[in-house]
């Protein structure tokens, strides 16, 4: 139906053309090529009499190059003949009217000779004076006429207007048939197509004469017109289809909404500025007692609600507050007090508010389980106080395990690092004992040779070949006792640096290199026994300002993980490599072994304290722990345990300090 209006209100009633378009554009190009045959015309007019006025100014010219000197000598001669050839030779010059020639007697002039038209006035003349040594002996006197360059541009511009206007018939019939034949002829189908359209998808599409369908690179504006003018007619036709089928369907929702409205157990009633009820659905009937009739035109406060709020209420909705969710108790025809919830919403028209709409849902049987909840509660409360009472005791009990068990863990970690000290001191005493007996040995056996010296001396049977053994034999044992005594100075200098850096926490600048080569010194007889080759790569000159305690530690503890648990029952290589480099502001320290590594298990907790592959076997699972506090709490940096196919792989990357002097 909707599609139906608006066709008869588009289709257009036939009309006449009052000024065809060919016709006003036949007389704008007979006006503007008139208009520029003129323009053209007189520019050439104009250009014509400039070049006749340069012919004239230079037959002058002439006249003084080549008559003036042969005249004044004709004159001096008194040829008079040859004066008047000489005149007729002026004459045959362009546009020359007339010519006297003057003989100068005293201070008079006498005419000699003149030819031409005798005139009061010419348009252009000139007098030149005859000079013969020197000497004035008459005047020649020349004038040309303009009535021949006159006549001559008079005719000529006859000529060139009626060129021109015929040339313009010509191009003006041209260019309107080109203008109707690639113009007017579709402008007038496009009207004609305009004129009858119909609205309707199975109209035909507009196609000019003698043009495509579709546009290409070769189409003109006609073109894009005809496909625009096609597309609108599609697009008018779809957009009407789409309003009937959205008023179809905005009926369909109106009875939608009017059916929910109607079945729905919310009160859904339209309020007026006087806050009566202008519209209600039938749950108001149901819950109130009174018929639709009897709710309409009555006021929503004096029916839904208690007397005692209606002030408030009325003044709330009069200064438009918000009223979402809002209980308010009524009382029905039967007595009986309910409560509902109400929400308002605001229909405006413009910027004034035309209704409210308050949707009221009753919620009294929800008000009496909550009320039945209430007493539920304050007999939970009791309960729950006593029961948070128990379990305020248990946390306080749990709090006081937790606290031992810190205390039990600080205690073990504590242990870890008095063994792991212990280990190096046994370590160390095992490498004194071998350069110690050698001194030992190498002291007595040399005590026995000055015993026998001394003896030999007191009884005068010392002889040179005796004491020349005695001195190379003392030689020997005090080289092998010099020897031996300082490799066991050296053990006991390294550990003694061990003990103080493990048993303090002092801060100063070392060397990095020297300060892992004095862990390997220490737990040599450990590395030694479990056959293992340590390879360091570290630059000589790395000095850092820190804790070398704390490194010690870290190698320590890593170097004897790797012993105990990547090498043992291990048949594989036993190597472990220590790179040391600095990146930047960062130390990088990469340990890693060729052992049997850590299972999978193990590897995602293997910082976490007592955790260790060696459970019920001596392991305490403190070690990894220990470095993991001691890089990331005192150093504050970071370390990462790399999983790989073999072997055990660490990766710490601590905060560079450069050295100086504390």
């Amino acid at each position: 139906m909707l599609i139906k209006k608006m066709k008869s209100l588009i289709k257009l009633q036939p009309f006449r053309i009052k000024h065809s378009l060919s016709i006003r554009l036949l007389s704008y190009i007979l006006i503007c090529s008139f208009a520029l045959a003129i323009i053209i015309t007189l520019l050439q007019l104009l250009l014509d009499y400039q070049n006749d006025l340069t012919k004239i100014d230079a037959s002058i010219e002439q006249v003084e190059s080549s008559f003036v000197e042969p005249l004044a000598t004709s004159l001096w001669n008194f040829d008079k003949e040859q004066i008047e050839i000489q005149s007729k030779g002026i004459m045959n010059l362009p546009y020359m009217q007339y010519v006297k020639v003057y003989e100068v007697v005293g201070n008079t002039e006498v005419a000699i000779s003149h030819q031409g038209i005798i005139k009061d006035e010419y348009d252009i003349s000139q007098k030149f004076d005859l000079i013969h040594q020197k000497q004035v002996v008459g005047t020649l006197f020349v004038a040309a006429s303009l009535d021949q360059v006159y006549e001559q541009l008079f005719d000529k511009s006859l000529m060139i207007l009626i060129n021109q206007t015929i040339r313009i018939m010509i191009v003006s019939i041209c260019i309107l048939f080109i203008i109707y034949y690639m113009v007017i002829r579709h402008i007038n189908k496009i009207a004609l197509y305009t004129r009858n359209i119909k609205l309707s998808s199975h109209n035909k599409n507009l196609v000019l004469d003698g043009r495509k369908r579709n546009i290409t690179s070769t189409s003109d504006e006609l073109d894009e017109l005809v496909y625009l003018l096609n597309k609108m007619q599609k697009r008018i036709v779809a957009e009407l289809t789409d309003k009937e089928i959205a008023i179809n369907e905005l009926q369909q929702e109106r009875d939608f909404s009017a059916t929910i409205i109607n079945s729905s157990s919310t009160i859904i009633c339209c309020l007026d500025a006087d806050f009566k009820i202008a519209t209600i659905n039938p749950a108001a009937v149901i819950l109130t007692g009174y018929s639709q009739e009897e709710l309409n035109q009555k006021s929503w406060l004096d029916i839904f609600v208690l007397e005692n709020r209606r002030a408030e209420l009325q003044e709330k909705l009069s200064d438009n507050e918000p009223l979402y969710g809002i209980e308010i108790n009524m009382h029905d025809q039967m007595g009986e007090v309910n409560t509902l919830l109400w929400t308002f919403s605001a229909f405006y028209e413009g910027m004034d508010i035309k209704y409210l709409i308050g949707f009221g849902h009753d919620i009294t049987p929800q008000k009496q389980v909550e009320q039945e909840i209430l007493l539920l509660n304050d007999q939970l409360e009791e309960k729950v106080t006593k029961r948070t009472a128990a379990l305020t005791a248990s946390n306080t009990q749990m709090v006081q395990t937790v606290e031992q068990l810190k205390r039990t863990q600080q205690t073990l970690v504590e242990s870890k690092k008095m063994a792991s000290l212990g280990s190096l001191v046994a370590g160390v005493a095992h490498e004194i004992n071998t350069p110690i007996g050698i001194s030992v040995t190498a002291a007595s056996s040399l005590q026995e040779e000055v015993t026998t010296l001394k003896q030999e001396l007191e009884d005068d049977r010392l002889s040179r070949a005796h004491l020349d053994s005695f001195i190379c034999q003392f030689t020997e044992s005090s080289k092998l006792l010099s020897h031996n005594l300082k490799r066991a100075a050296d053990l006991i200098s390294s550990f003694k640096q061990v003990a103080v850096d493990q048993s303090s926490e002092s801060c100063y600048s070392f060397n990095l290199k020297e300060n892992i080569e004095q862990v390997v010194t220490s737990l040599k007889h450990k590395i030694k026994q479990s056959k293992t080759t340590i390879s360091i790569v570290c630059p000589n000159d790395l000095s850092i300002y820190s804790f070398p305690g704390s490194f010690v530690q870290i190698y320590s503890n890593l170097i004897i993980n790797s012993i105990i648990h990547g090498f043992h029952e291990w048949s594989g290589e036993r190597n472990i490599f220590i790179d040391i480099e600095l990146h930047g502001g960062t130390l990088v320290i990469d340990y890693r072994d060729t052992g049997k590594g850590v299972s999978e298990d193990v590897s995602d907790r293997i910082f976490d304290p007592f955790v260790t592959s060696k459970k019920g076997a001596g392991g305490s699972g403190l070690g990894t722990h220990i470095v993991y506090n001691i890089v990331s709490q005192l150093f504050k940096g970071d370390i990462q345990y790399v999983i790989e196919t073999k072997g055990a792989h660490f990766i710490m990357k601590i905060p560079y300090r450069a050295c100086m002097n504390s």
